[in-house]
């Protein structure tokens, strides 16, 4: 099945206790996703005791009975729902062989409207299992005592924002309706539809052009959720029956809509949409090559992240673009006798590389230096996070082709920057951002495999000492919020951590999260306020840098435009992808 995330599952030491679970099912075939679930379960120790299985019988028909029946109104999305949206997900696997020593329970239930109510007797069978929690893969819309029938009840997925959409198709009305998010939970039933406690939750970016893309990214994303808060259980972090205050355990409060199958002149209106955003994406993705810059604002971090919702024009001063097929980004700096020292990634499209660079600004009389490599590496290497400590200057660059975290120190001598120690091995981080914070080193990255959705968290008592990781990583999965954008900062004995908004596009604009929870075991952020991209400015298409120099704050800023490397590159890259999915 699914290969785990070795940063994922990290923080497991072997020491938990594992739970008992059953998983509800036709039988033993599965969806990809759904064996994903049950495999990652039993990679990371918890026991799967009982199959409990829909005894129902499918009751054979006349060909003329079927078409008679057939609800043609919807036919339009059945049929493709079943020939062309079919995700890879949602493949069949059989794990008849997978687990030999798992009672299997066959239950009928009783139908009462849209709602399926299990027998009295199976569940009092059920209950002598002991089981911790039921993992539903089967059955419909299941109400009643069996609800109860687990310690922790019943766990199902919503791939939808349960806030906004109740009901079905998964992940299909974001795309009809332009919702650039589609969130997903798992949750514990309740009577109420997708109004139950929700034990994990997450954002992603809707994939606008593909309904088989966007459906796939859902279940693959969250099969690994069942492992995930299982381990959360057994290391007793948490008691899913109190609803306290914390967005993985309060009981949805939803009155969304109840969102149903499209009917066929809905699905032609689909159909045009995904033609059109189709179109738009490979306009992107080989035409409108990214061109970031650098600009200087005059103020602290706090008054810009903190201030007025937009960066205006006149604040920011943008550093001469670098010529050729070239651009600066992820700014971050330090002060040296009243000089700033800026460095950012110096990217070529005609090389498909990143350095990173110092230019150094003079305000008495106003100079620029040209950027100057000040890292000596063969590799690809980007956001240059600087910090300080202890009279040191250090970069931390994501490289995360070497998959490593590495830390490097300014030679002061020289200017240059010499590796001092890697921080985390066998990780491939992206963006990663030091902070210290009620007396621990602070590491916060996504991984490379979601980059913009699953933040990762690890700390240490020194700079120097060994990194740890989180007890619920990954910390958060949003779209909006979760990649980090810069400095996070401490104003009025409060932690905030900017983050990429990548929902609409690549570095569209900066969350600013408050932090109200930060111990090894628990974390807690709220989005507080969004930065736009400066308007009026040559570069209003994205902001994703935020970083704090003293009573200076550096940001970059997106356009677009035209460059023969840059379609070159895409195209070879598409060719060489068609070429491999032929193989």
């Amino acid at each position: 099945m699914s290969e785990l995330n070795p940063i994922a599952s990290s923080h497991l030491n072997g020491k938990t206790p594992p739970l008992r679970f059953g998983v509800m099912s036709s039988g033993t075939t599965f969806q990809h996703w759904q064996a994903d679930a049950l495999t990652g379960l039993h990679e990371h120790g918890h026991r799967l005791i009982v199959m409990i299985v829909d005894g129902r019988t499918v009751q054979k028909t006349s060909l003329i009975h079927r078409i008679l029946k057939k609800k043609w109104s919807t036919f339009l999305y059945m049929f493709l729902e079943k020939r062309v949206f079919k995700p890879a997900a949602k493949k069949l696997v059989s794990l008849s062989t997978d687990f030999p020593d798992v009672t299997t329970l066959t239950c009928i239930v009783e139908q009462k409207g849209f709602s399926e109510y299990f027998q009295d007797t199976d569940i009092e069978t059920i209950k002598k299992f002991q089981l911790d929690f039921i993992l539903r893969f089967g059955f419909s819309i299941i109400r009643g005592n069996i609800l109860s029938a687990a310690r922790f009840g019943v766990w199902s997925f919503h791939h939808d924002d349960e806030m906004i959409y109740r009901g079905g198709p998964p992940g299909f009305w974001e795309i009809f309706r332009g919702d650039p998010v589609n969130g997903a939970m798992m949750q514990r039933l309740t009577d109420k539809l997708d109004g139950g406690v929700i034990l994990k939750k997450g954002y992603l970016k809707t994939i606008m052009h593909s309904y088989r893309e966007n459906l796939n990214q859902l279940l693959s994303v969250t099969s690994s959720w069942p492992a995930l808060v299982a381990d959360e259980l057994s290391g007793n972090m948490l008691e899913i029956q109190d609803v306290v205050d914390q967005p993985d355990v309060i009981a949805s409060k939803t009155d969304a809509p109840l969102y149903k199958i499209p009917g066929n002149g809905e699905m032609l209106k689909f159909l045009y949409l995904l033609l059109r955003n189709r179109i738009r994406f490979y306009y992107r993705d080989f035409i409108a090559a990214e061109l970031w810059n650098v600009g200087i604002i005059g103020k602290p971090i706090h008054e810009v992240a903190l201030g007025t919702d937009i960066i205006r024009e006149a604040e920011v001063t943008w550093l001469a673009p670098v010529p050729g097929s070239r651009y600066l980004a992820d700014p971050s700096g330090f002060m040296i006798d009243d000089k700033l020292h800026i460095l950012a990634e110096d990217y070529s499209y005609s090389s498909q590389k990143a350095g990173i660079s110092e230019i150094i600004v003079e305000f008495y009389p106003v100079r620029v230096t040209n950027p100057a490599k000040v890292i000596n590496a063969d590799r690809h290497l980007s956001y240059p996070y600087v910090l300080q400590h202890n009279g040191e200057i250090y970069c931390l660059p994501e490289s995360h082709k070497s998959c490593n975290i590495t830390l490097y120190r300014r030679d002061f001598g020289t200017g240059k920057f010499t590796q001092e120690r890697v921080m985390l091995e066998a990780v491939e981080a992206v963006d990663p951002t030091l902070v210290f914070f009620n007396g621990l080193w602070w590491l916060f990255f996504t991984d490379r495999k979601y980059s913009n959705t699953h933040l990762f968290l690890y700390h240490a008592h020194e700079l120097t000492g060994e990194f740890k990781p989180h007890r619920l990583n990954p910390i958060k999965i949003d779209i909006r919020s979760a990649r980090p954008a810069g400095t996070p900062f401490i104003h009025k004995n409060v932690l905030y951590r900017p983050a990429q908004d990548c929902a609409g596009t690549y570095g569209g604009r900066i969350a600013i999260n408050r932090v109200f929870q930060l111990t090894p075991e628990v974390y807690i952020e709220k989005i507080v306020k969004f930065i736009e991209p400066v308007q009026g400015s040559r570069y209003s298409h994205g902001l994703h840098t935020l970083c704090s120099v003293g009573n200076f704050t550096l940001i970059d800023g997106k356009t677009h435009n035209l460059d023969r490397h840059f379609f070159r590159h895409q195209l070879w890259k598409r060719l060489k992808k068609k070429g491999s999915e032929d193989v």
